[in-house]
């Protein structure tokens, strides 16, 4: 099975026979991110929720809104649209008798000042949130139908706990991809979101599942199958894998902020393979250390590249163009120095998977067919962690391997009992 980073590898090998089209859309898609900002929040109700909530961005122009940007919830929640330069304003409606107009009585609100955004910059208003009551009136100029607006329709850029179907087409492998080689389009078009198998139940902990560079939750099918349903429910972190990976680990933090808020879980066990896992530590980070939160009770990484690629540099130095993540992934780059400005331990167990079936390569020292063991074995992650484990296997298989599952399953019992005899069992000392 071709691992999502051997993929990346054999694109670094093709650089000096890439046509100049490919890179000239890559060029553009890194352009568009960097004149592209998020501008959104969460949408809550005083009023039960009855029909869709319909939310609006607009522009003034001859003293009416003019509506750029509309989306549909489902239910309270997160919105956020990707805007350029300019100055915005939010709105929002409740469209309970279902006719797609705003009706006198009907839940709404909106932003009472206008909110300036400077991409790449994100201004101190980027954050709108908004509580829909039956009492506010929209006013005078403000989107009431989404008549003209069809042509606006998009994608609700963030998504948090949205049940959805592992065997859905926007999992598939071609769309992963497209996260890699295409952020922004792929931004578009599926947005970046924390999915759910099933309903949320307060009786189960919720396992987050993190994938790598080109990755999609389908490859973590099998664990998610096989561990105890009746205990856990798997979360999936579905994300462009091309954009920064700082700018990744925020947006998981706001998801996951949200759904605490939301539902109050006490437990959070973390899983992440391959560049998954340098999202997640970033994550964790600001979580757990700079907001203070203390639901992420464990982290297992798999197959992570700690140290870096040194095929990202090879590639930054000979593409015209390249990925905004290969920055991140370069051997000692900055983002990579930030993650281990302080350890997990002794306060989130971390265990380290890596694999070691490797194939001969031009671009690696020994590796599993994407990721050098050196890089895999980083010393500093191997100080953080409870314990450090090897598996013959190849980068992907690994998320497929009958042991594995065996070692994380034992790890996850562990996990349930308490937090500190996790640390206990492996000798493990504060």
């Amino acid at each position: 099975m071709m691992s999502a980073i051997r993929l990346l590898c054999i694109g670094l090998a093709l650089v000096f026979t890439a046509s100049g089209c490919a890179f000239l859309k890559l060029k553009k898609e890194v352009a568009g991110l960097e004149s592209t900002a998020g501008l959104g929040g969460v949408i809550r109700s005083q009023a039960p929720v009855q029909g869709k909530i319909l939310v609006f961005l607009s522009t003034q122009k001859d003293g009416r809104k003019e509506i750029q940007q509309m989306t549909f919830l489902e239910d309270e929640g997160i919105y956020l649209f990707l805007v350029t330069a300019g100055v915005y304003h939010i709105s929002a409606f409740m469209d309970v008798n279902g006719d797609l107009q705003y009706d006198d009585g009907e839940p709404a609100a909106y932003s009472i000042d206008p909110i300036v955004m400077q991409p790449p910059k994100h201004g101190p208003n980027d954050e709108t949130n908004l509580e829909l009551s039956p009492h506010a009136q929209l006013p005078h100029g403000f989107p009431r139908s989404m008549q003209f607006a069809v042509s606006a329709v998009g994608t609700n850029v963030l998504k948090a706990g949205i049940v959805v179907d592992l065997n859905d087409n926007m999992f598939s492998l071609d769309n992963a991809r497209m996260g890699l080689w295409k952020p922004l389009t792929f931004t578009k078009r599926f947005g970046a979101g924390v999915y759910f198998l099933e309903p949320y139940d307060k009786n189960k902990i919720p396992i987050l599942f993190i994938h790598g560079a080109a990755g999609t939750p389908r490859h973590f099918q099998y664990l998610a199958q096989f561990i105890d349903r009746e205990k856990y429910q798997p979360w999936f972190y579905y994300y462009p894998s091309g954009i920064q990976l700082d700018h990744l680990g925020d947006a998981l933090n706001y998801l996951v902020t949200y759904l605490h808020d939301r539902y109050r879980f006490e437990r959070l066990y973390v899983t992440a393979h391959s560049m998954g896992g340098l999202v997640a530590r970033s994550f964790i980070l600001k979580n757990h250390f700079q907001d203070h939160q203390r639901c992420i009770r464990l982290f297992v990484s798999i197959s992570t590249p700690w140290g870096g690629l040194e095929t990202a540099a090879k590639g930054i130095e000979s593409a015209p163009a390249a990925i905004p993540s290969w920055h991140d992934v370069v051997p000692d780059s900055p983002f990579i120095r930030g993650l281990f400005q302080r350890q997990l331990k002794p306060e989130i167990p971390y265990f380290l998977f890596f694999s070691y079936k490797g194939e001969c390569s031009l671009f690696m020292d020994n590796n599993d067919g994407a990721v050098s063991l050196s890089g895999a074995l980083d010393l500093r992650a191997q100080e953080d962690a409870v314990q450090v484990v090897g598996f013959d296997e190849a980068h992907v298989d690994i998320l497929y391997s009958p042991l594995v599952l065996k070692k994380y399953k034992e790890i996850l019992a562990e996990a349930d009992r308490r937090d500190r005899p996790v640390l206990k069992l492996f000798g493990q000392q504060d």
